[in-house]
């Protein structure tokens, strides 16, 4: 499913700066390029099967699928002109536009594509097990069956090339949102001949991952339909792309080549340093800055602040399971039993939650205001969907969390106030794991990433809140980790528990897939889930210790929940709540603590703003096309008056 998300450098640096979101350019449009900084490396290049952020960041803007997002958020034509579904939603009709093609690494024009391309990325997505398969494999006629093969052709499962520009899905069910799914990796084409032409393992209906190359980390691994062709990929120093000259809609893409510079945060002037020289074409302003002030007054005329419904969500991870103390001060086997007794304890979680001060951790690269602007409490973001009769989501999952949780009295899950962080709540919470068998105090190995200042000051900020409101009885023991680690051991787990090296994890996080609450909630459901890793929780089936003690905390009864909140296909009204429930269930748990989203970021900027596409969902937003760069550094006024415009017209 979407993104798989770490908050590493990117993030902090270039999250939010484009802002995707907005109107349309006059002409001329002026094509100049986009230079920015990269903070974490490609690590595969299959579309279909990678889930990771910084993989996909990358990926869309190579490969266009069925459909994509404007300026303003809406799901517009890409490669299918036209689509339609049947009265249950039970079947769409995608209808390709004649033309899009293939091209090499190199730029040379390699075949049309087809709707048996899509046929093909999705049984190659099968066969190679990807890491977003269930996102589609249990709506999908005959897809799971064809996974766990009782249906051994391919031909059986419910995705059909009626002819080279007709695509067909059949569902088991009604899925109204369905067409909200195809702008991520899992539903893009593949060229056959292409894919089975890096190996013999890539030959479909006969996977072997040890002999294919598809997908590998080098330009030439793919072909690209999209707006850009990788033309430079050096580990830890550059990625450049490079305007594709035979993509179907070139004339809408105004910047012929994206450079990205590899930057890990040493210097936390590094940027703003390079915008200066005019090497990058944005750069933010970062309030850990002693000279803060002064920038700001030296950029009064052209600073902008960004922010706007951001749907990725920032969570803290619990490890509940831990197996792996490669990196931790614990000595003795009654230590680890103790923290791992406490972690999986709901009065400890709830403890270490109501000592977190989120204001003050995000406080380490922003202003009070704008750090607490970025606090959310729910999983969800919670204006994601609204109700026919226009309650939003969010609302349904704070009614359901003040009744399954009267710690705090009535709280108000809305983005922006840090409502769990109560130091009377954190000490009440201590006694009653007390009185539950855990003895304090409890030691928490966290990992922060070791080239990164900021990353160090913000992990110094959770020790010194938690250890404060716990009187002491918390401890954090921050572990420096360097970037390989980090990515193996806090990211890097999907499907693969043992490998969590951590008690609690702030460095991932997860944005949505389609427009369903589904999306979110899903990540932590035992059947499938794709964060249940970071709780050190296996999927259920794989081992009967994990299976035991998702059961024990109530992983298991919020998966329940979740089945029952699925099967309801008709009222939408009906299934928004059941979600809403679970939700409201899994964080009056503290099975995750909600962080934040993306930072609202002061910056300065050529990018002329609301000009990229805007997307909820899928992997839309991370697209350059659109995107317009100007010759002069955007004024204040000249982003106040576009963001004016924009939101008229989104309203």
């Amino acid at each position: 499913m979407k993104k798989l998300l770490t908050v590493l450098l990117v993030l902090l640096m270039v999250a939010g700066l484009l802002s995707g979101c907005a109107k349309e350019v006059e002409d001329p449009i002026t094509s100049n390029d986009f230079t920015s900084v990269f903070s974490t490396d490609l690590d595969d290049m299959d579309y279909v099967v990678t889930n990771q952020n910084p993989d996909s960041v990358h990926l869309a803007n190579f490969v266009d699928g069925l459909l994509e997002n404007d300026s303003l958020g809406n799901y517009v034509p890409a490669l299918a002109e036209t689509w339609e579904s049947n009265e249950d939603a039970t079947e769409w009709t995608f209808n390709l536009r004649e033309g899009a093609r293939w091209s090499t690494s190199t730029g040379e024009d390699y075949a049309e594509v087809t709707a048996h391309d899509f046929v093909a990325g999705l049984q190659h997505a099968a066969d190679f097990d990807s890491q977003t398969i269930a996102l589609v494999s249990g709506i999908i006629v005959n897809l799971q069956e064809y996974i766990d093969g009782t249906v051994t052709d391919f031909a059986e499962v419910g995705v059909k090339a009626v002819d080279d520009y007709t695509l067909v899905y059949t569902l088991s069910s009604s899925v109204p949102y369905f067409y909200t799914m195809t702008t991520y990796g899992i539903l893009l084409p593949i060229n056959q001949e292409f894919l089975e032409s890096k190996g013999v393992g890539c030959k479909l209906g006969a996977p072997d991952v040890n002999a294919c190359d598809f997908g590998a980390v080098a330009p030439d691994s793919i072909l690209y339909n999209g707006g850009y062709i990788l033309t430079s990929l050096t580990s830890k120093s550059i990625i450049e792309y490079t305007k594709n000259a035979n993509y179907w809609d070139a004339e809408h893409v105004y910047i012929n080549k994206v450079t990205l510079l590899y930057d890990d945060g040493a210097d936390l002037y590094s940027v703003i340093k390079g915008f200066e020289q005019g090497t990058y074409s944005l750069a933010a302003l970062n309030a850990a800055w002693e000279d803060y002030a002064t920038y700001k007054e030296k950029y009064a005329d052209t600073l902008t602040t960004v922010k706007v419904d951001e749907s990725t969500t920032f969570v803290v991870h619990y490890n509940m399971n831990r197996t792996n103390y490669t990196n931790t001060t614990k000595e003795t086997q009654a230590e680890k039993d103790n923290t791992t007794a406490a972690l999986r304890n709901e009065s400890f979680r709830k403890a270490v939650q109501a000592g977190f001060n989120r204001v003050a951790y995000q406080m380490q690269t922003m202003e009070e205001a704008n750090a607490t602007a970025t606090v959310r409490n729910t999983l969800t973001m919670p204006n994601f969907v609204t109700t026919t009769s226009g309650e939003s989501y969010g609302a349904l999952v704070t009614k359901y969390f003040n009744e399954f949780d009267s710690s705090y009295g009535d709280l108000d899950l809305t983005d922006g106030n840090d409502v769990y962080y109560d130091a009377e709540v954190c000490l009440a919470m201590i006694e009653q794991a007390k009185a539950d068998g855990i003895t304090f105090p409890v030691t928490l190995d966290m990992p922060t990433y070791d080239a990164s200042q900021v990353y160090i000051n913000r992990a110094n900020s959770v020790k010194e809140s938690i250890e404060a409101a716990s009187n002491g009885q918390i401890l954090i023991n921050v572990v420096l980790m360097n970037y390989d680690d980090i990515m193996n051991y806090c990211f890097n787990v999907y499907g693969n528990p043992p490998m969590t090296n951590y008690d609690i994890n702030l460095f991932s996080g997860w944005g949505p897939d389609y427009v369903d609450p589904k999306t979110y909630v899903d990540i932590y459901n035992l059947h499938n889930g794709d964060m249940l890793a970071l709780l050190g929780i296996y999927a259920e089936g794989e081992d009967a210790a994990s299976d035991a003690v998702a059961e024990a905390v109530g992983l298991k009864e919020y998966t329940d929940m979740l089945d029952a909140a699925d099967a309801i296909k008709s009222d939408i009204d009906a299934r928004y709540d059941a979600y809403a429930k679970a939700e409201a269930f899994l964080l009056s748990k503290a099975f995750i603590t909600p962080m934040s989203f993306r930072s609202v970021t002061v910056r300065v900027t050529k990018v002329v703003p609301y000009t990229a596409p805007y997307a909820v969902a899928g992997l839309g937003g991370d697209k350059y096309k659109f995107t317009v760069v100007q010759d002069e550094t955007v004024t204040t006024e000249q982003f106040e008056a576009a963001k004016a415009a924009w939101e008229a017209a989104r309203s």
